[in-house]
């Protein structure tokens, strides 16, 4: 930007006063001293740029804006987790002492209803939320979060979900907060991390037990390194305050190894009672007399496997989900809840299976209520699912080299997703891309000048970086240097981001050449013919180039840099101090503009305009292929999958995955945990991964 604002400025002072210009009245060195006003300038206006940004790290103003965007987000998944209803179960629960360390305030027990008071009592402000599977640990933590979020006061932390199977324990704590805020809030780099280290940010980490594929973690597990990193969380000389949620089972694994979450509570949800469940009921369904049966039954047979089956706020929820779904245009209940009466649902868990078998139909009819008609049907939606539970409940790939980084078990990252396509099929694809990316930019570039050598430059550049995929299938970038672009998560957008980048570096690499190589050099091609001061144009054509090359060498490093590296003077000055080397090689006379045929800066610029304009296209073709795939290569992965995943292939997905993981989630199939989608309930992936009938 600063070279296209300088050549714009040189270029219209050159046209306004060249025409009426004679010999001699164009002078170099004012030139010189214009070029230099002119970047100090630039200077100036970025230094007022980053006084702008320094502005964002306001704590206040930006935790009551972190604060806004987690209340809007967190309450659309809270109405997700009840079933499209505000209906809650007011869940009990008890509190276990801790072998030590204890936090203190903690009474015996308590509500779901009640549970901020709870945790407003708690010094340090720490708490473990543990439970078997269903039994509402999410949405107790949500709970909290949100009524929390209303009573905040100026000053008070902001509580942010994280989940923590995207933890890597190899990195610092507070910085993968501070990253989750970026990517999942679009909080700026500066405000992210001056937020966590204040501890203006309150962790709610959800799935402690999520994190190790083992229901019973060791002490060298995932979980158990990850509270370590937590017990080490300070503020001051005090615990940091977090929110934490684990099963039960994996909790008490974790205690018999002495890890456990120091000076926090630790509390347990208990099952439900038949008449909770009764109440439950008869509060959140529309039509009790349709429920009467089943209604009696709980009543009745408080131990039955009707009752056993629906002790969890989860199968409850799904429960009423299911059975008061209402066609969309008659209004007719398609099922009825005398179905969970059948003699075939004779144990707890075929309660269960009964309804999750009923969950996809289900969702796609909610869908159909918003539409004229649903964009997916149930059987498509069930094979998809399929094919990503496998892939998750697998966590492995066949002929996944031994040693590379562990695949998730839960979470659904599009940019981390494309082992579920095979290592060897994933590759050859990738390759494949790349081979024929660059023979389509070698073929125009040769089509244009047979005789231009960066054309096999190009070539084999592109098929080694298709190569490159043979060797390191784990070294895909997730986000993109050239253009800043994160892909992560949810963003569908992926493919896109590639196509970003090669704009992205397209214009760089075009400005460069047509600036720089073209019509820059012509410019002073004609200012050396017309002119016999030799220094003088010497002087002017090492300073300005060594200016715009430094100019160019400082944003590119500022690019490609992140997080804390991300700076912007310092590759500046080492572009300069290259620009410097340029510039005194010129004064040397190692440019030399007598074989170049000009007569003046006319000339010059009619042959810059001409030379520059096949040199920029050209850079920009060439560059853009070879750059844009490195610095986008999630994207190209990403493509890769969805190449490798068409209907026969076994592993079948739809074409627009994004989309389609983005429908799940508001039908309530799939929620959001951060960068990445996961099954509304580990109970859902399992049904869906151990499905005995052929996929379609």
């Amino acid at each position: 930007m600063a070279t296209a604002l300088m050549l714009s400025v040189a270029v219209v002072v050159a046209l306004g006063s060249i025409p009426g210009a004679g010999t001699g009245d164009v002078d170099p060195a004012g030139l010189t001293v214009g070029l230099m006003s002119l970047a100090a300038a630039l200077w100036s206006g970025w230094m007022a740029l980053q006084a702008l940004r320094w502005q964002e790290t306001d704590l206040a103003e930006n935790a009551d804006r972190l604060a806004v965007e987690v209340l809007n987000a967190e309450s659309a998944s809270w109405l997700q987790l009840l079933g499209a209803h505000d209906r809650t179960i007011n869940v009990p629960f008890v509190h276990h002492a801790a072998p030590a360390h204890e936090a203190s305030g903690a009474a015996p027990q308590g509500t779901l209803n009640d549970i901020a008071d709870y945790y407003r009592r708690l010094e340090p402000g720490r708490l473990v939320i543990t439970g078997a599977p269903g039994a509402g640990k999410t949405v107790l933590a949500l709970q909290l979060m949100l009524v929390l979020h209303q009573r905040r006061s100026p000053g008070d932390a902001v509580p942010v979900r994280l989940s923590l199977s995207t933890f890597d324990t190899d990195r610092a704590l507070e910085e993968w907060i501070a990253r989750h805020l970026m990517t999942t809030y679009g909080v700026s780099e500066k405000a992210a991390h001056a937020l966590v280290k204040d501890r203006r940010v309150l962790p709610v980490l959800d799935g402690l037990d999520e994190m190790d594929t083992t229901p019973q973690p060791g002490y060298t597990s995932r979980a158990a390194q990850a509270l370590r990193a937590l017990n080490a969380y300070q503020r001051g000389t005090a615990k940091g305050q977090l929110v934490l949620t684990c099963r039960s089972r994996a909790y008490e694994a974790l205690l018999a190894v002495r890890e456990w979450a120091h000076d926090a509570a630790c509390i347990e949800l208990v099952p439900l009672d038949a008449a909770t469940a009764w109440d439950f009921l008869t509060d959140r369904v529309g039509d009790a007399d349709r429920w009467r049966n089943v209604l009696d039954a709980l009543a009745s047979s408080p131990a039955s496997p009707l009752a056993t089956g629906l002790s969890t706020p989860w199968r409850l929820t799904l429960a009423a989900t299911v059975y008061e779904q209402r066609a969309p245009r008659s209004g007719i209940y398609p099922r009825h809840p005398d179905d969970l009466l059948a003699p075939a649902l004779n144990t707890p868990e075929a309660v269960g299976e009964h309804l999750l078998h009923l969950l996809i139909p289900a969702a796609t009819e909610v869908s159909a209520a918003h539409r004229n008609h649903a964009p997916y049907d149930p059987e498509r939606v069930r094979a998809w699912l399929t094919v990503l539970a496998r892939y998750l409940d697998r966590n492995v790939i066949p002929g996944r080299p031994p040693g590379e980084t562990p695949l998730p078990n839960t979470d659904i990252v599009l940019a981390e997703l494309w082992p579920l396509a095979g290592y060897r099929r994933i590759r050859a694809v990738v390759t494949a891309v790349a081979t024929a990316i660059a023979l389509a930019v070698t073929a125009v570039g040769w089509f244009w000048n047979p005789d231009f050598p960066p054309a096999l430059a190009v070539l084999v550049g592109s098929v080694m970086l298709g190569l490159r995929a043979w060797v390191r299938p784990d070294g895909a970038k997730r986000w993109s240097p050239m253009s800043s672009s994160r892909f992560s998560g949810g963003t569908h957008r992926m493919t896109k981001g590639a196509a970003v980048d090669f704009a992205v570096v397209f214009v760089g690499a075009f400005s460069f050449g047509f600036v720089v190589l073209g019509l820059y050099g012509w410019l002073i091609a004609g200012l050396h013919a017309q002119f016999a001061a030799d220094f003088e144009i010497r002087l002017v054509h090492g300073l300005g180039l060594g200016t715009l090359f430094g100019l160019y060498l400082g944003a590119i490093s500022f690019q490609e840099g992140h997080g804390h590296e991300r700076k912007f003077t310092v590759p500046v000055l080492v572009g300069l101090t290259v620009g410097s080397l340029i510039f005194l090689s010129v004064l040397g006379g190692a440019f030399d503009f007598d074989h170049l045929p000009t007569t003046g800066l006319m000339d010059g610029l009619t042959h810059g305009l001409e030379s520059g304009l096949k040199i920029g296209l050209w850079a920009g073709l060439g560059c853009g292929a070879v750059l844009a795939f490195y610095s986008g290569e999630a994207g190209w992965w990403y493509l890769a999958l969805l190449l490798s995943t068409r209907r026969g292939s076994g592993r079948w997905l739809p074409l627009r995955l994004g989309r389609f993981l983005d429908w799940c989630t508001r039908t309530g199939l799939l929620r959001r945990a951060g960068v990445a989608y996961q099954f509304r309930h580990l109970e859902l992936q399992d049904f869906l991964a151990r499905r005995d009938d052929t996929l379609p």
